[in-house]
């Protein structure tokens, strides 16, 4: 008789948790530490502009405190970071600007930062670019994420999109040259956050910073090189776009592991300009392979097991 009031209030804070874009506060070494201050957005600049757009005063979406969700039963659908890739994104009167072919993530703080939007050809942006859109337009513009129709909806109009800050396929992330362009374009249009490419660690800066789609199918290795399995999946918190565990499938042994990202690290030299992109076990490795085994990625979405793991791993 307990057992359901004590699913929907954990379900409850679990929520609670995305819609406050709460940072995990475990820093397993200086490189992972995080923050707890992205719930507050900066002040917009309406007389900041990019450089080659007109200074034109846009009015602000409302401000919300989480990406609102369609529909509601669909929610564990939009936990996992590859249903993400290739959603059509939409304008306020839901027409479409373009796809969402990928995503880039700020592994150490836990986040997604920015959408990569293959522009619809009507928009007029060279062919191959890739629109860089805060991922805040999302979770703190009033923004919705709709799992039935595979849509991001944002509270834009196409004329807010001309001129917006490109990337190129495959480009280097670091160094992170291409961000002040892409934040100083949005503040004009839509409420800009602390969410950047930078970690907020002592004697910074750091970035470890990688596409979503690099993500998914990347090795884990431990402190001795040793492999110990690749990611299938990353789990996250629609609401505010924060990810909280890595799926991955164990080099040697039945089933999958949840790994709290909080305990990964990308080495430096899996950064460099050509090199392949790996990620580190910053614990012992002995906590990896004793890992509570599930046996599908859905099985992941359990809010009850998503706790008992986040203890499992210190945090």
């Amino acid at each position: 008789m307990l057992l359901m009031p004590a699913l929907v209030l954990l379900a409850c804070q679990f929520t609670t948790q995305g819609s406050r874009q709460s940072f995990d506060s475990t820093t397993p070494n200086e490189e992972m530490a995080s923050t707890d201050t992205a719930s507050q957005p900066e002040e917009a600049d309406p007389e900041a502009v990019g450089e080659n757009s007109d200074p034109v005063d846009w009015d602000m979406p409302p401000q919300s405190q989480a990406a609102e969700l369609r529909p509601a039963n669909m929610r564990t659908e939009l936990t996992h970071l590859s249903t993400y890739i290739g959603y059509e994104v939409l304008d306020d009167n839901g027409d479409v600007l373009g796809v969402a072919g990928d995503y880039i993530v700020n592994t150490c703080e836990t986040y997604i930062i920015y959408i990569l939007m293959e522009p619809a050809a009507g928009l007029g942006f060279p062919a191959g670019s890739l629109v860089v859109i805060p991922y805040e337009a999302v979770t703190i513009n009033s923004g919705v994420l709709d799992a039935e129709n595979k849509t991001i909806q944002l509270r834009v109009v196409p004329e807010q999109i001309k001129d917006a800050p490109t990337l190129t396929p495959g480009q280097d992330l670091t160094p992170t040259d291409w961000e002040a362009a892409v934040r100083t374009f949005w503040k004009r249009s839509v409420r800009i956050g602390v969410l950047q490419t930078s970690c907020n660690v002592p004697g910074g800066p750091v970035y470890k910073v990688t596409y979503a789609t690099r993500l998914l199918g990347v090795e884990l290795y431990d402190g001795q090189n040793v492999l110990l399995g690749a990611v299938q999946e990353a789990i996250l918190e629609p609401e505010s776009g924060k990810l909280a565990f890595y799926i991955v499938k164990p080099a040697s042994g039945e089933g999958l592991v949840m790994v709290r990202i909080g305990v990964t690290n990308i080495p430096k030299e899996a950064l460099n300009s050509g090199g392949a992109l790996t990620l580190e076990l910053l614990a012992d490795p002995e906590l990896f392979w004793d890992a509570p085994r599930i046996s599908s990625i859905d099985e992941a979405d359990d809010f009850m097991l998503q706790g008992s793991m986040r203890q499992y791993w210190g945090g």
